[in-house]
Parts: structure tokens; sequence; C-alpha cells
């Protein structure tokens, strides 16, 4: 195809998300309460990503039913999100939560250790999968075009004409201005999300046309296929799975999805801190599974017609979909399968980074600013700038690391290989996710030592082999073990040699971490801190209205320090309005600025700037205005008992009241 033409259709395409996210933005005011909910639905469908897009496709060719694991996974997981999903979105409303990492943070203790450790994991488990995307694209458009695959490591290309490279940079551009507009990250990006759920429907649509062009005009539809297929001894292994086959591996692929589609910072991002209403979970129960059900309707029959037409042996069988239409000369077919790739990967990399920069500034980069002097005055002096160059830097920085991956690793592996590298990371904050929700003995402790023992045993056993098979260490450690000890072996790891890699690596990092999480709860004792966060994650509905009172603070500070502290990171109508609503529900009288602030006050701007820069920045920059005393879990549950009875008192009385006026009224 010509060069120019895909050029034009690949930025063009991005222009549009452009005007799409400006619109929304324009209009997210006026946007209809009927359709909020399919735009929720619709943006979860950021899981399938190039991966399912192409990846699937590929690993139908090989195993034959084997892909669907990663979609019966979260399908089986829907009924349970009444039950998680919904507890997650209460919390992170509560507490105003902005990220995955700052979940786990704010749930032992508002720990900064968890945070920063979260955040390390999360980027390192992740910019492989954003990478996949990169070569995704790399690839396709290399394809069309005919130029070489390995386009930005091929010395003849020069930079000017490196799409991969510049299509990263107009993401970044892209993201930057949609994803860094309010400092408040608990702020809805609704332009970012109408985008994601608009793009769904485009590599949906995309997928579907390319599908319907292979069966109906290629073949004489799904009868012929498969008629055909089943002729080919060596096909008939697609149908089922065979004697061989190791159901294991479908088991540990079907959990994984379960932990994705709730944990990947994309997911926990567009499903819990975008959600607008709880009661949207009511139309994504049925509608996103309903979505994975239908974008993977025609995958086998591609695979199959993949291998049984030769035209397209020249090409990876992942790219089936592309290459077929292409071959036969249907340039507008070709077009559209390529920009539903395309759009399936732009929209995982643009939600991936905005939920991975929240982190790595918030959880890292900001607590770090806040704990040295200098720096910490420098931030203060000028808040919202500060906060959005650093968000700014950090999108730069996690695209420039997918990018570098993409160059030196990321070509040499699959896009299902790849992608479940991810998965197997991201799986290794559910037992401090799911446990903290529901046990009360869970500590920092225990999560801090589950997590660094499972991402441990995760990346020796996944990550240095993909480092070992690019060249970069030596391969006698996957034959004779780290420094020469047989239990040592990254695929063999303490002499176990049953199962394939990922089950290997699955099976020992989450037994060591569960079995440590659960020994450090248990043996370690939990702080005050700790008590009161677990008390109000695990009972988030009894006391979501009197989060106030949960920290019942020893220390003081004036009302008008409070409000120049808000001022500083929300500005003054931000912080006017947010104060005038505080002060009605608890009746109190803020003008006397000189006086003590209540502590619920300041409890409540605790809150309020952990949707600015986490729950562990909120923490050490109030406690170092505030010195304080701790308080006993006891006392604090009394506390929110008597101000929910209060707040359930307010609310009957406004009622009454406005009872009395209808009646009043001639």
């Amino acid at each position: 195809m010509n060069t120019l033409l895909v050029v034009i259709f690949s930025f063009g395409y991005l222009l549009l998300l452009f005007g799409v996210a400006y619109w929304a933005e324009k209009k997210s005011n006026q946007k209809s309460t009927t359709l909020k909910p399919y735009v929720y639905a619709l943006s979860m469908a950021v899981y399938c990503t190039a991966w399912t897009f192409y990846g699937s496709i590929g690993r139908a060719a090989d195993f034959g039913p084997d892909f669907l694991a990663i979609y019966i996974g979260p399908t089986i997981a829907a009924p349970l999100w009444f039950l998680i999903l919904r507890k997650m979105i209460r919390i992170c409303k509560a507490q105003r939560i902005t990220s995955i990492a700052d979940f786990i943070s704010a749930r032992y203790g508002k720990n900064t250790s968890l945070g920063t450790l979260a955040t390390i994991v999360c980027v390192l488990g992740v910019i492989p999968y954003i990478s996949l995307q990169i070569k995704a694209i790399a690839i396709t458009f290399a394809f069309l075009v005919n130029h070489p695959q390995h386009t930005n490591s091929n010395s003849s290309i020069s930079l000017l004409s490196n799409i991969p490279f510049w299509i990263t940079v107009l993401l970044a551009v892209f993201i930057i201005i949609f994803g860094t507009r309010k400092v408040d990250s608990t702020e809805r990006h609704e332009g970012m999300v109408t985008a994601v759920a608009f793009e769904s429907i485009v590599k949906l649509v995309a997928f579907l046309v390319g599908g319907i062009f292979v069966i109906f005009f290629l073949f004489n539809g799904f009868d012929d296929i498969f008629s055909r297929a089943a002729a080919i001894p060596a096909l008939q292994k697609s149908f089922t799975f065979d004697a061989s086959y190791n159901y294991t591996d479908w088991l540990v692929m079907c959990i994984l999805s379960m932990f994705a589609v709730l944990l990947l910072p994309r997911q926990f991002q567009v499903s819990v801190v975008e959600n607008v209403d709880e009661k949207h979970l009511y139309k994504a129960i049925w509608l996103f599974p309903l979505y994975l059900l239908i974008i993977n309707l025609f995958v086998l029959p591609i695979a199959l017609a993949g291998q049984l037409l030769p035209t397209s042996s020249s090409f990876e069988a992942d790219f089936s979909i592309l290459s077929l239409p292409f071959v036969h000369h249907h340039q507008g077919v070709t077009l559209l399968v390529y920009l539903g790739g395309f759009s399936a990967a732009t929209g995982m990399i643009i939600v991936e980074t905005i939920a991975l920069s929240t982190m790595l500034s918030n959880n890292l980069l900001i607590p770090l600013i806040l704990k040295v002097a200098p720096f910490k005055k420098i931030f203060i002096h000028k808040v919202e700038r500060s906060i959005k160059n650093i968000r700014r830097l950090s999108i730069i920085l996690i695209l420039l690391l997918a990018y570098a991956y993409f160059a030196e690793i990321a070509e040499s592996y699959s896009l299902v290989s790849t992608g479940l590298i991810s998965f197997a990371a991201v799986a290794q904050f559910a037992p401090a996710v799911i446990g903290g929700m529901f046990w009360s003995r869970a500590n920092k402790n225990g999560a801090l030592m589950g997590i660094i023992s499972g991402f441990t045993i995760w990346f020796f056993t996944l990550i240095i082999p993909a480092i070992i098979g690019a060249g970069l260490l030596p391969k006698e450690i996957l034959s004779d073990g780290l420094f020469g000890v047989y239990l040592l072996k990254p695929n063999q790891l303490f002499g176990l040699a049953a199962f394939t890699p990922l089950t290997h690596a699955f099976f020992w990092s989450m037994f060591i971490n569960i079995l440590l999480y659960i020994l450090g709860s248990l043996y370690t004792k939990s702080s005050n801190q700790e008590e009161i966060q677990a008390e109000l994650f695990i009972n988030v509905s009894k006391y979501k209205a009197a989060y106030e009172t949960s920290l019942n603070r020893t220390g003081q500070i004036k009302i008008k320090e409070i409000k120049s502290l808000m001022e500083q990171f929300l500005g003054q109508e931000k912080t006017k309005q947010l104060l005038t609503h505080f002060s009605r529900r608890y009746q109190l009288n803020l003008l006397q600025e000189d006086t003590n602030a209540d502590q619920r006050l300041i409890t409540y701007a605790e809150k309020i700037l952990s949707g600015v820069i986490g729950s562990a920045s909120s923490r050490i920059l109030i406690e170092s205005i505030v010195k304080e005393e701790e308080i006993s879990l006891n006392e604090v549950v009394e506390i929110l008992k008597e101000s929910q009875q209060f707040i359930s008192l307010n609310k009957e009385l406004q009622q009454k009241s406005e009872q009395l006026k209808k009646l009043l009224m001639p």
C-alpha cells in the first residue's frame, strides 16, 4: 500500500480520538444519563487489546480452543462484581483512592512503602504489555507498506520514517492533554473514557467486518471452512483438546484473567476510578461478557482460514485477519482491519499510561519530594504546576520505557506470551487486595512479604528467561541455574519440572505470596492506623457516610491553615465549594478561621488531598503540620457509630423540613 495513505489513515484516526475526547469533555454535563452505563461498560472493553485482535488468532492456530481461557475467566468473574467490584468502588469513593497502588497503600495504614512497591510492580509488570501494543502497530504498518518489520532496529530507516516512534510520541501528546487536565485524579476523565468507549466500538466493528469477509467472501461460510479444515489431519487439533493437552495451563489462564480484569492498572482505572454510579455495574455485568463473546466469534474460523490459504503463509498466524484481505487485494477491508488493530493498541496504551503515571507520581515521586525539605518547599509553592509536570514526566518516561522494551526484547516474543507475563505480575496483588477487603487481621507486614516474594519469583521465572532469550544474560542460568545452583533454574525452580513456564511461575509465586501474606499477618501486630483502615474497608457500606470521623486526631491546626493548604492544591473556588458542603453536612462554623480546626475537618482535608496526590502523600503532608497521638480502634468505632446516627438524624430532619415546606405552600 501507499505509505502516505497508511500514515494519513493512522494519524487521522488519532486526531479523530482527540475530537471525540474534546467533544465529550465539553458535553460532559449534557450527556444523556441513559448512555453513561453503556459508555462505562464499553470502556471496560479496553481489556481487549492488540492481543485480542491479533494474538487470539495466533493462539487458536497453534492450540485450538485454548485461546478462550483468557475470556472465560472474566465472564465467570462478572457475577462476582456485585460482591467485589462494587465494594472496591465504594471504598475508592469514600477514601478518594486513585489507583490500584493507592488502594493497597490505603488499606494497610496508608503505608508509603506498600504504595511504592505496588507502583514498581505495576510499572515493571505492565511495560512489556504496553510494548506489545507498539509491536502490533509496528508490524502491521510495516506489512502494509512493505517496509522491514523491525523498523526501529534497522539502521537504514531514519528517525523521520520510524512511524511506530512517532505514533508513540503523538499518543504521549494525547495523554498529556486529556490525562493531566485536572490535578484531582478522582475527577472523571470524561473525554478519555468516551474516546476509549468509541475505540471499543471501532475495533469490534473492524474485527466483525474482517471476519465476515474471510468467512463469506473467501469461503462459503462456516461449514466450508470447518469441513475443509477437518479433512486435514494437522488442523483437526484446532477443534478439540487432544489427549496431550495440559488442562492445568487452561485453569491457570482462567484464574489469571479473572484477576487481570480487576487488577490491571487500566482495568482498575476504567471500572473503579472512572465509575460515576455503582448502578452502572448492572449494565456492565452482562454487556461486557457479551462483548467478549461477540469479538471472539470469528477467531477460530479466521485462524483456520489463515492455514488453509497458502497465500497468507508468508505472514505470522497472529495477523491472518489482516493478511488475508491484503493478499486478495481488498484495500478497503484491509485498511478497516488495520484501523481496528490500531484502535485496540492505542486505546490500551492511553488508559494504561494514565493509570501508571498517576501511580508513579502519587506513590513514588511526590512522597519522595515531600520528604526532602528543599524539594517540598518548591513543590508547595507551585502545587498545581508541579503535580501536572510530574505526571507529564511520568507519561513520557513510561512510554519511553515501553518503546525501549519493544526495541530490545519484545520483538522476540509473541503477543500472547508477553500479555500473559503482565497478567502474572498483577496477580501478585490479589491476596493483598481481596484479603484486605474481607480479612481484618491482614496487615502491611503480610502484604509486603507476600508481594515482594511473589514479584521476585515472577521476575526470576518469567522475565529472566526473556532477557536471556534476547541475549542480554548468559544461557547457563537456564541450564545450570543461578550461580550454578541446580535448584535455582528459572524454568525448574526448586526442582519442579512438571509445569510449563507460565504455570510454573504462577504456582510458585502465588503459593509463596499467599503463604507469607497469611503468616506475616497472623504473627505480626497491626498498627492502630491499619486497624482503623481495615474496619473502614471491610465495613465500607456501614461507615462510608461517616468517613471524616475515622481518624479522631489529637493534634491541632488552625482552620485558616487547612483552608490555605487546600487552596494551594485545589484553588480558591473549589476549596470554597468543598468547605461549604462540609460545614453544612456537619453544621460547623468555619468562618472563625483563627480557631482550631475540628478533627473531622482535618481528616476531610486529608481525604480530599488523597484525590490529588494519593493517600500516602496526603498522610505525609497532613502529619507534617499536625502533631498527634494515635487513637484506638474501639474509640474510632464508637465515634463512627455516633457520627452515623448524627448523619441519619440530620437527613431525617432535612426530609421533615422539606415536607413541612410543601404543606405550608399555598
